[in-house]
């Protein structure tokens, strides 16, 4: 009997194998098939087909369900992603399943996906010269409406140009201004004719190609020693200030890439970069240009992954993390911008992967070359390039020679000490975005925290409203009087007194709500808009904020940390950083490592065309040593900074870390889950074992959490230790104490 093995997009461990019926056509690994499971119908994917298997190879007490349905003629996955989703699955800990559940678009997962189609009009076939339709205007005469639209169709389909031209109703009525009633009536007299036509949701790019800018001798430099370092087939990193042109060397090898024949993944963290991206790369590679993140639609997205499974044409792709799982059939460089930031580590579900490395065993795959680039690489990355094994490439100046901002720290403790602040804007701030206004200038103010109010306390009692679900307070926003969780999504109105003794509330803290009205106040003339999680939710949200920004629209604009990546905007002079501090006050070790690279990539947005920018930079430690290295803009001073106390601390890149994230609904069932797993892991790897952790949001989603931390030298076999981990963790899942326990692993954690 032949039987197949059948991942299925769930968390269940490994493949199911099914048998293929008699009749039915031997699928191929990476095809679709619809499978029973228990007594549901699922969509799963060949993942192999042994030659033959007989009942005793299966078992003899084991009975086989049928597959049902083959839904592919051909594999819709390729050999390279079945394996990369392997290798995905050891590495990160989770099932095969979880990764494809992350890697296929989800029409392609419910199988419901149905091709776009358009309704063209054409001429009736017996018409091949405009004399023949004399006859029809006379009889016409009588029927304004329908002989106004044959006219607008002749006019539109230069019908008579030596080949028969069709097209769209809608534009027809559009431009005719009749109705389809009109059009469904000289189709009833044969005079026009209808058809259906499969057409793309994907919007075509028909402008003229520009050429790209030529290089300059910085950016020529760095093109060169990237190519040498591909020669050699290593990893380059190019390190580029802020502005120095790093995307114009990506658009001369991505050129060069596209000339071979080959394919470029170009991935950004942010879907807020791809729409300056887009239409910057769109002017040079035009039709070549494709771009792939979660703000498309589902269909959309099917389209654009059946489009480059079935080429093996010359394209760039523009993506978010998601353009990992896309399939390539003839890739030739992965350029990962921005490399350093947190946005490529996917935090939940599973599989809890990040971009870069994923990326990295990609190309190492398709024998591609790798590019990294950003003006704050991550320690680890840089570590990489100063021990030699990534080319380290440098870009120090700014494109045509313009300065680094100039960064001003204004010290907050002096400022409420006497009386000189304006809400949460200190006075030399507010004289300076006064004087940028005055001058026609625009300003960038960040704020890492949206909504209005961390949370609001009543004025009588000190009660603070909190989420149901988890221990964490309810954030304010203002704008429809409610209280919401950042962390499950509970929303409630804001309660009109205090429920504990009917007080009155007091809102605490800022979130870029309460900053965009505090300027509104401030600068009443100034046009402010904000650009957070809660003003970007619809698909082209982005897109239109960026783009009304560059027009110029807007002179403030307010927002998190989506404002801080990559976006060019020619006349910011100023930016605004208005608590630095709280940056670098969360328990982590990468806190003082993330905010330098926060403050630098805000800092880089200002003064990139024109006179040099300034960055104001609000404190209440303005002698905290980070602040040294980012006035003079030392990024190298600050990683050998960070890289002592790595070693000191045993944390990357000398030791690789792996994150245990325990939860259940029960407490006593989550803490004896939690100290059993500890004990066994503490047995098995000393003190490298952090013991019981609890976070500082200790529930989420009415889940109890414990996290157990360990770290392992980075000579040490990594592979072992994970073996040893899921051993452990297959035991905790055998204990009827611990029955019900969730546990997560999260490896190389962010």
């Amino acid at each position: 009997m032949m039987t197949a093995d059948v991942i299925l997009p769930l968390a269940i461990a490994d493949t199911y194998t099914y048998r293929i019926p008699d009749g039915l056509a031997c699928p191929e690994p990476g095809m679709r098939v619809l499978v029973p499971l228990g007594r549901k119908t699922i969509t799963g994917l060949i993942y192999r087909v042994p030659s033959q298997n007989t009942d005793d190879s299966v078992g003899r007490n084991i009975q086989l369900r049928d597959i049902i349905e083959v839904l592919d003629e051909r594999p819709i996955v390729l050999p390279s992603q079945l394996s990369l989703w392997r290798w995905m699955a050891d590495y990160y800990l989770c099932t095969i399943g979880e990764v494809m559940a992350a890697a296929l678009p989800a029409r392609l997962l419910d199988n419901d996906y149905t091709a776009r189609t358009e309704v063209y009009i054409s001429l009736a076939p017996q018409f091949t010269d405009i004399e023949q339709l004399q006859p029809v205007f006379d009889s016409l005469k009588r029927a304004p409406k329908q002989k106004k639209l044959l006219e607008y169709f002749l006019e539109l389909s230069d019908a008579f140009d030596g080949q028969p031209h069709s097209i769209e109703q809608r534009q027809l009525i559009e431009f005719s201004g009749e109705s389809t009633a009109v059009v469904r009536t000289l189709i009833e007299k044969q005079i026009l004719r209808a058809s259906h036509e499969v057409v793309s949701r994907i919007p075509s790019y028909d402008a003229d190609i520009e050429p790209a800018h030529p290089l300059t001798e910085q950016q020529q430099r760095a093109a060169q020693k990237i190519q040498a370092g591909f020669a050699d087939g290593k990893v380059c990193l190019l390190h580029g200030v802020t502005s120095s042109g790093k995307t114009e060397v990506y658009i001369h090898l991505i050129r060069q890439m596209l000339e071979q024949g080959k394919q470029v993944l170009y991935l950004v963290p942010e879907i807020a970069l791809t729409t300056q991206l887009t239409d910057r790369l769109k002017r040079v590679f035009g039709k070549q240009l494709g771009v792939y993140h979660s703000r498309f639609s589902d269909m959309e997205r099917v389209e654009i992954y059946k489009d480059l499974l079935e080429s093996t044409e010359p394209k760039v792709i523009l993506s978010a993390r998601s353009g990992v799982f896309l399939p390539f059939n003839n890739l030739g460089l992965v350029i990962i911008d921005e490399e350093h930031d947190s946005s490529f580590k996917q935090q939940d579900p599973a599989p809890r992967y990040h971009a870069r490395s994923v990326a990295l065993m990609m190309a190492l795959a398709a024998h591609a070359n790798v590019l990294l680039g950003t003006a704050t690489p991550s320690v680890e990355t840089y570590y990489n390039a100063q021990t030699g094994k990534y080319q380290l490439v440098e870009m120090k100046e700014r494109y045509a020679g313009l300065s680094l901002p100039d960064i001003t720290l204004v010290d907050l403790k002096q400022q409420y000490h006497r009386k000189e602040m304006y809400e949460h804007f200190a006075d030399p701030l507010v004289e300076k975005i006064r004087e940028q206004l005055a001058q026609g200038k625009q300003i960038i103010i960040f704020q890492n925290r949206r909504g209005y109010a961390p949370y609001i306390s009543c004025r009588k009692c000190g009660y603070v409203p909190k989420c149901c679900n988890c221990d964490v307070s309810m954030t304010y926003h203002k704008r429809n009087n409610s209280l919401i969780c950042h962390y499950c999504g509970h929303m409630i109105a804001v309660p009109a007194a205090c429920p504990s003794c009917g007080g009155e509330w007091r809102d605490y803290g800022m979130g870029t709500e309460k900053i965009e009205y505090e300027v509104n106040m401030l600068f009443p003339e100034a046009r402010v808009a904000r650009m957070d999680l809660d003003t970007t939710r619809n698909k082209n949200s982005h897109q239109h904020l960026i783009n009304a920004f560059a027009r110029h629209d807007i002179d403030i604009l307010i927002g998190t940390q989506m404002v801080t990546k990559g976006l060019h905007f020619n006349d910011v002079s100023l930016v605004a950083v208005l608590t630095a501090d709280s940056m670098m006050q969360s328990p982590d070790f990468r806190s003082y490592e993330r905010a330098f690279q926060m403050l630098e990539q805000v800092a880089g947005r200002a003064g990139r065309v024109g006179n040099r920018g300034e960055v104001v930079v609000q404190t209440f430690q303005p002698d905290n040593p980070i602040y040294t290295y980012l006035r003079k803009h030392n990024y190298a001073g600050f990683f050998a900074e960070q890289l002592k106390e790595r070693r000191t601390f045993r944390y990357p890149p000398f030791y690789r870390l792996i994150v245990l994230n325990i939860k259940h609904r029960d407490y006593s069932r989550l803490d004896t889950a939690a100290r059993e797993l500890n004990e066994r892991l503490q047995k098995a790897f000393g003190n490298r074992c952090s013991g019981v952790i609890v976070p500082p949001v200790s529930r989420v989603q009415n889940m109890h959490i414990r996290i157990l931390r360990l770290r392992i030298e980075a000579n040490a076999s990594f592979a072992q230790a994970k073996k040893i981990v899921m051993q452990s963790i297959a035991y905790i899942h055998s204990l009827p104490s611990c029955k019900g326990a969730i546990i997560q692993p999260d490896i190389d954690p962010m």
